[in-house]
């Protein structure tokens, strides 16, 4: 037998690259909160290339006021150091990844425009709900998209291959070929690097088994980012039912459009932030026309479900009816419809219990044998056919004379056992035995052409102190010797006893 292939080992946090001087100057500044204006400026400075990239971000839209801006300084005081701060954070370690990854095949840029879409997503998200950290929320989603572009460092063949085949392969399927999911190994690069721990804090909550977000800075950050994965998916057609997805919008007070509000623009802006940065993604993607196209694949799928729920349903309601008709049918007589011996046994244990327990505090517990007077020469004289519509005719009358609190069974046989759970008086045993001998006299059987007559002996007991469970089969034992002494005293008569 062939060996199953051995699972990849974990990825060598060596094999990641290794950020530059002056990123490793922006890093520790970034996670200095009294960092001075002129302190920042000097080490973005030392990388002409981050500096290019603050001043055409201070020149954009955004930020210009009609007036060039051409020094770094003045770049800062308009955008705000915390924004600086972050957006330096960002294209450092893009144009790190950039150097080791490049852009030019459609794997990679794939890869990129997931990246760039779940940084726009969480940045436009965080600006729907109000909320202050949008550049925070732009870095977490950049960070996010960066664990397949570092799966493509490190195992570039391997999940090379797998995106090609998927190019949302999955928690499950990443493990199987890099030993990791993505976004661990962006964990793991992010201390590694000594990015603050917000980054990695959020992502690690965000992959939670058990998501719960609450109104910290990392509950809303983790909340906003399921949902710009959500909207990757969308825009990129690949759309997917996640109930994580209500939650986070709930808890953000965002109403249940927000994704769709924020993909419609998407591609402007992504294509924008890759001119920014100098990532090429190929040919433009009609945003619009995918989220559309995901959409209706979502309703298809959700139509899909529901039909698949309704027929399990149906499929448990089934099951249950015939667990249930099988139940029924291991407790009845099949021949007169009754409880049978099993039954009895389980009522008898139960009433029993009742009153061991103090749940029946009242009257007595009765029991009353029933036997046919001269079955058998039903059966000697006329046959077993005419013997079992006897029997069921019977039984017919039986239940028809049972009330609601008590049990009627058959015993075995031709004879028959009632359990009556509370007994006033002895009278009241008497009466009740009598009326089940004056219901069977009563009856008239037409079986092929005859008409029968049939009568039945009774013996009844009832019992005041019930101590253990042998209390039951003890009565039993009781009423079938009184059931003898009907019989013996004529049949068609009954005979009761009331005891303490």
């Amino acid at each position: 037998m062939h060996a199953p292939p051995a699972r990849p080992g974990p990825i060598d946090l060596d094999a990641l690259p290794s950020m530059p001087a002056a990123a490793v100057r922006i890093v520790g500044l970034c996670d200095d909160p009294d960092v001075e204006l002129s302190g920042l400026a000097a080490a973005v400075a030392l990388d002409p290339a981050l500096s290019a990239k603050i001043l055409r971000i201070a020149n954009s839209a955004a930020y210009s006021r009609g007036h060039d801006v051409t020094s770094i300084d003045r770049a800062m005081m308009l955008m705000g150091i915390k924004v600086v701060k972050l957006t330096a954070l960002g294209f450092v370690v893009t144009s790190t990844l950039s150097d080791h990854v490049g852009s030019g095949d459609d794997v990679t840029s794939g890869v990129w425009r997931q990246c760039l879409i779940r940084a726009v997503a969480c940045r436009e998200l965080a600006h729907q709900c109000g909320d202050r950290s949008a550049p925070e929320a732009f870095l977490t989603g950049l960070f996010d998209g960066m664990g397949q572009l570092l799966a493509m460092v490190t195992r570039p063949g391997e999940y090379g291959a797998l995106l090609r085949e998927d190019p949302f392969p999955g928690a499950e399927r990443e493990r199987e070929c890099l030993g990791a999911t993505t976004s661990e190994i962006v964990q793991a690069a992010l201390r590694c690097w000594g990015m603050p721990d917000l980054y990695a804090r959020v992502l690690e909550n965000a992959d939670g088994d058990a998501l719960e977000f609450d109104q910290s800075e990392v509950g809303r950050l983790s909340a906003i980012l399921v949902l710009a994965r959500h909207a990757t998916h969308l825009v990129l057609g690949h759309a997917m039912l996640d109930g994580t997805v209500g939650v986070a919008e709930a808890m953000l007070g965002l109403a249940d459009d927000a994704v769709d509000t924020i993909a419609v623009d998407l591609g402007t802006h992504v294509d924008a932030l890759a001119d920014t940065m100098g990532v090429h993604l190929g040919e433009s993607l009609d945003f619009a026309g995918l989220l559309a196209h995901a959409r209706d694949q979502m309703v298809r799928t959700s139509m899909q479900l529901v039909e698949e729920t309704m027929q399990q349903h149906h499929v448990i309601a089934d099951l249950e009816h015939e667990r249930e008709e099988l139940r029924r049918d291991a407790r009845t007589d099949r021949l007169t419809n009754l409880a049978n011996r099993a039954a009895f046994d389980e009522v008898l244990a139960g009433v029993v219990d009742d009153r061991m327990n103090g749940r029946t505090l009242t009257g007595g517990l009765g029991i009353a044998m029933i036997d046919i007077d001269h079955f058998k020469k039903f059966n000697d004289t006329y046959g077993h056919r005419v013997g079992d519509t006897v029997l069921s005719a019977v039984g017919a009358a039986l239940s028809n004379a049972t009330r609601a609190n008590e049990t009627i069974a058959r015993y075995g046989g031709e004879e028959f056992v009632l359990v009556i759970p509370i007994v006033d008086s002895p009278d009241a045993l008497h009466a009740a035995a009598e009326r089940i001998r004056q219901t069977i006299e009563a009856v008239r059987i037409e079986a092929d052409g005859l008409a029968l007559n049939v009568t039945v002996s009774v013996g009844a007991i009832a019992a005041t102190s019930v101590l253990s469970p042998q209390a039951g089969p003890t009565l039993v034992e009781a009423a079938d010797r009184l059931l003898y002494q009907a019989k013996d005293g004529g049949r068609n008569t009954v005979r009761t006893d009331f005891v303490g």
